[in-house]
């Protein structure tokens, strides 16, 4: 799911990725640290956020999301060469909010060495920046909760991103914004008369070749929705069939439209009358 971006790098002396071996005895293997620093902001709305807890709250309706400072942004780029990698290390907001400040020390990986880097310092490299952590976006094991999206599955990225690289340091050039890297979907779901609601155990959604399921959905799920409310984190996909399948205790009911199109960084609210 994720783009690759160029991290140009341009090492006159090159970096080479060698194997450990009796015959690289010449050759040190070693760290270049850095320290990075970028201004950030995720979100429109600086609404009451406790410092070490991240937020997403609802304003009408729009979805705010807030920075954490126990939050881990990662850093990724391409080497000259043409192999992508994640730095060592991450970078930590210093403030909770919608806007803060990234800082933290990064480094090249265990294996990769060189002899010079001094010929690209000062000249401009792009990165791309990921939040919370850089392995495939997992969407498994939700139950429903904005508060349990913010904690587990509130993915965002930021791409491009111009950096300077002075001596030890790697600085932003101008603040950026993260984009989420899934959609956001508040579903009401009824039966097909339209005023009961459903509050299911269990709900898949097939988006075209792929689906996506809350399988273990607790009672305290609707008590803090209410009845019938679910807040579902999915990839964004365009022109998809989708269908619904809800696990309820009186039996199983669904729902199926066509060529629905979420996008990645929007908040939807759906009510949907299902069938049994």
């Amino acid at each position: 799911m994720m783009k690759n971006i160029y991290f140009g790098l341009m090492l006159t002396a090159g970096l080479v990725l060698t194997a450990c071996s009796s015959d690289d005895s010449n050759t040190e293997q070693v760290y270049r640290t850095y320290t990075m620093t970028i201004d950030a902001t995720k979100g429109a709305n600086e609404a009451a956020v406790h410092a070490n807890t991240r937020a997403l709250t609802l304003t009408g309706s729009t979805l705010n999301a807030s920075w954490a400072t126990t939050e881990q942004v990662y850093v990724q780029g391409k080497l000259v060469g043409g192999d992508y990698f994640w730095f060592e290390g991450s970078i930590q907001p210093q403030s909770a909010g919608t806007t803060t400040r990234l800082n933290g020390t990064i480094s090249l990986p265990t294996g990769w060495t060189y002899s010079s880097i001094d010929e690209a310092i000062g000249t401009p490299h792009k990165v791309n920046l990921q939040f919370p952590r850089p392995y495939l976006l997992d969407y498994t094991g939700q139950i429903g909760t904005l508060l349990d999206i913010a904690a587990k599955y509130d993915y965002a990225r930021a791409e491009e991103v111009q950096v300077d690289i002075k001596a030890d340091k790697v600085l932003g050039t101008s603040p950026v914004t993260f984009v989420n890297q899934q959609a956001i979907v508040k579903f009401t779901l009824k039966q097909s008369d339209g005023t009961t609601l459903l509050n299911p155990t269990a709900l898949t959604i097939q988006y075209g070749e792929e689906s996506l399921s809350l399988t273990s959905i607790p009672d305290a799920t609707y008590t803090t929705n209410g009845n019938g409310v679910l807040y579902v984190a999915i990839p964004g996909f365009s022109e998809q069939d989708v269908t619904l399948t809800a696990t309820c205790t009186n039996g199983t009911y669904s729902y199926t439209k066509s060529k629905i199109t979420f996008v990645n960084g929007k908040y939807y609210e759906i009510t949907v009358k299902m069938k049994k």
